[in-house]
């Protein structure tokens, strides 16, 4: 569902005037002061900002990095910028490297020292991967490494001590078919100064045929511990379908894994061995989705959820209680009262994260289908779609909530991207989140939509 390129090349192609569009200045997102939104680019592809578990805004010092995916007449480009927090000013977009389809859109994460490792490109093919050649600084990049067979989806994070920790979907098909015989979620590190390795396996799928199975990765408090949560979709050759929503967690960064009640889960983990936090059998898309689970100042992991019940879907939020296994908080009392009764969903991206303040912040997308034209595809990139944030400053006991401005009933805003944890960037009050303006388009390999990607952290 979801070529070579070496050099650095700084694109400044956008006006001045747009680069510097209403540029974000901290103060005025915390004393609650309207933030224009900033165009960081005017060529985003399909799905510019899409696959929420990965990465693609990192705060580090006084810089926060921002990477996504544009789509040109001449193929699919991975660039991003980097907002001065001090001045208020965004740099001239960065042209990283190129993507296979709409597919290959980067993870980006920063190691102790500040240096930024991003991957990006594949839809079944060999994953790419960069280091800055400079500490805190996107303009500048090392020579492209590649790196594993059949990926797609890779998602990244930096432990402690600078290993880069990644899990990618590796899929493996029929000769001549367009049939899987199994799809697996392979664990990656690199460690510092040293090679990429497979290390394991640590999903697959049960079934011969089509699956999803992304890995939202979370570090605990120690630096040793690392929480994962997947939506695990899969689709038998015969058209059976089953989802999912599972978690696992490994106390020995990634070797050994887990349920929540400490039971060990043996590899490669499937979703009949998982904690199960939710599951749905109907075979209805979207049904259940996923975004980056957080883990809070006590260590404890919260997935955030969007599942359909009846005719309309809802956002929950899930928390392992000792002796009671997962609990779920229905999230509507505290949507928007002008959105009551939409679909609030996390299938068209979303996010979940801690700030070091303690705030909690989640984002969703809404949209307002009539019941009578509810289907998946109608629902994809429908033009009705808004950006949902809610917050939390007293552990999540309550929140408060707004769409995020300006909306804009015949101009899809969808696929947020919230910047979340991933090992050595330390998220503000008011984590940076961005998200496409404009539409999907017909396939994975659709050029020159010239959708834009905006910034837009709060009202």
């Amino acid at each position: 569902m979801p070529e070579f390129f070496s050099s650095s090349r700084v694109f400044s192609s956008l006006t001045l005037g747009l680069a510097l569009l209403a540029p974000f200045v901290a103060s005025a997102a915390a004393t609650g002061n309207t933030v224009t939104p900033v165009v960081l680019t005017e060529r985003g592809s399909g799905r510019a900002s899409a696959y929420q578990e990965q990465g693609k805004i990192i705060t580090f010092g006084e810089k926060t990095h921002v990477v996504w995916l544009d789509a040109e007449a001449d193929g699919f480009h991975v660039r991003g910028r980097t907002l001065d927090r001090v001045t208020g000013q965004w740099s001239p977009i960065v042209l990283i490297g190129e993507a296979q389809d709409n597919h290959g859109g980067p993870s980006l994460t920063v190691d102790s020292q500040g240096y930024l490792h991003i991957v990006y490109y594949p839809h079944h093919e060999p994953c790419r991967y960069r280091r800055s050649t400079r500490p805190n600084d996107l303009s500048a990049w090392e020579p492209e490494i590649q790196f594993g067979e059949g990926i797609t989806y890779p998602s990244m994070i930096c432990s402690p001590d600078d290993t880069l920790v990644l899990t990618a979907r590796h899929a493996y098909y029929l000769p001549g078919s367009g049939d899987a015989t199994r799809i697996d979620q392979e664990l990656w590190k690199k460690p510092k100064n040293g090679d990429w390795r497979r290390e394991s396996i640590v999903m697959t799928s049960r079934v011969n045929g089509y699956a999803q199975l992304p890995a939202a990765l979370a570090w605990g408090k120690d630096g040793r511990t690392i929480h994962l949560s997947t939506r695990i979709y899969e689709k038998t050759i015969a058209g059976v379908e089953r989802q999912t929503l599972a978690y696992m967690v490994s106390a020995d960064a990634g070797i050994t894994w887990a349920k929540s009640d400490g039971t060990l889960v043996p590899l490669p983990a499937t979703a009949d061995t998982m904690d199960i936090i939710a599951g749905d059998v109907s075979g209805l898309r979207p049904g259940l989705a996923s975004g980056p689970l957080g883990v809070d100042a006590q260590g404890n992991p919260h997935v955030l959820y969007s599942a359909a019940i009846g005719k309309q879907t809802r956002l929950y939020l899930a928390t392992p209680v000792v002796g009671l296994g997962w609990t779920r908080r229905d999230l509507s009392a505290y949507l928007p009262e002008s959105i009551k009764g939409w679909n609030v969903t996390l299938g068209m991206g979303g996010g979940f994260t801690f700030s070091e303040t303690g705030r909690a912040t989640l984002v969703a997308v809404a949209v307002n289908v009539p019941l009578e034209e509810r289907t998946p595809l109608k629902e994809w990139a429908h033009p009705t779609c808004e950006i949902v944030r809610l917050w939390s400053d007293d552990g999540m006991k309550t929140f408060q909530s707004e769409i995020l401005a300006p909306v804009n009933a015949q101009q899809t805003h969808w696929l947020p991207n919230l910047e979340h944890p991933t090992g050595h960037n330390r998220v503000p009050k008011e984590p940076g989140i961005i998200y496409t303006v404009g539409g999907a388009g017909g396939g994975l390999k659709d050029l020159d939509l010239k959708n834009q990607v905006w910034w837009k952290p709060a009202n």
